[in-house]
């Protein structure tokens, strides 16, 4: 006959799960600040590589003699320069307006029309995808009154040197904030570590 003995299952002491705790308190500590140190940095970074995108999509319209507009996707989080003729109509809200209702009453087998623009490679050899927690937070330009915050939202650079105004707010996912403001005279964009209106970026009307 064999004598069976239970041993009582380990479990963790007290002073064992005060450690584990603190721990788990100081890598806290540690880490977000570093998260929010890189996604600023991202901000940054982005900021910047499109203030560069917007002085080329100048420089293209001008040298080449066509219209560029640089192109924001909401949606898919992403920007680009695209190269269209000589001279495009910009819409306007009545303009986008007779559009809505063409589609309305278009028939299914009607095809869209096509773009006159398209992606400049010399500009960007494909789409610039928005960094990881870096997103478009709205976008403010002369065709309408309110700003953009979805869809597709663009800022156009003619061949005589003007150049749509426009005014770009990111964010990252630490409520981080940058705005970029693109002058209507020579491709000049202007970066604010922080949300700017259009009054203080402008003036007031």
């Amino acid at each position: 006959m064999k004598l069976v003995v239970d041993h009582p299952e380990k479990g963790f002491s007290l002073i064992e799960m005060v450690v584990v705790v603190a721990l788990i308190g100081m890598i806290t500590v540690i880490a977000i600040p570093q998260i929010n140190s890189y996604t600023k940095i991202s901000l940054n970074s982005t900021a910047r590589e499109m203030a560069s995108t917007v002085k080329e999509a100048y420089n293209g319209a001008v040298m080449l003699g066509k219209v560029h507009r640089l192109v924001y996707d909401f949606k898919n989080g992403e920007y680009w320069a695209e190269r269209g003729p000589a001279t495009v109509l910009l819409d306007t809200n009545e303009s986008l307006e007779k559009e809505e209702i063409r589609k309305k009453f278009a028939s299914l087998s009607e095809k869209k029309p096509a773009s006159v623009f398209s992606l400049d490679k010399t500009i960007n050899r494909k789409k610039n995808a928005l960094p990881r927690g870096v997103e478009f937070e709205d976008i403010i330009t002369e065709q309408g009154k309110e700003p953009v915050k979805n869809g597709i939202a663009y800022t156009h650079f003619f061949p005589h040197g003007m150049t749509e105004q426009t005014i770009i707010h990111l964010k990252d996912n630490a409520d981080h904030k940058m705005t970029l403001v693109i002058s209507p005279l020579l491709g000049r964009t202007q970066v604010f570590q922080r949300y700017v209106g259009p009054e203080e970026a402008y003036g007031p009307k």
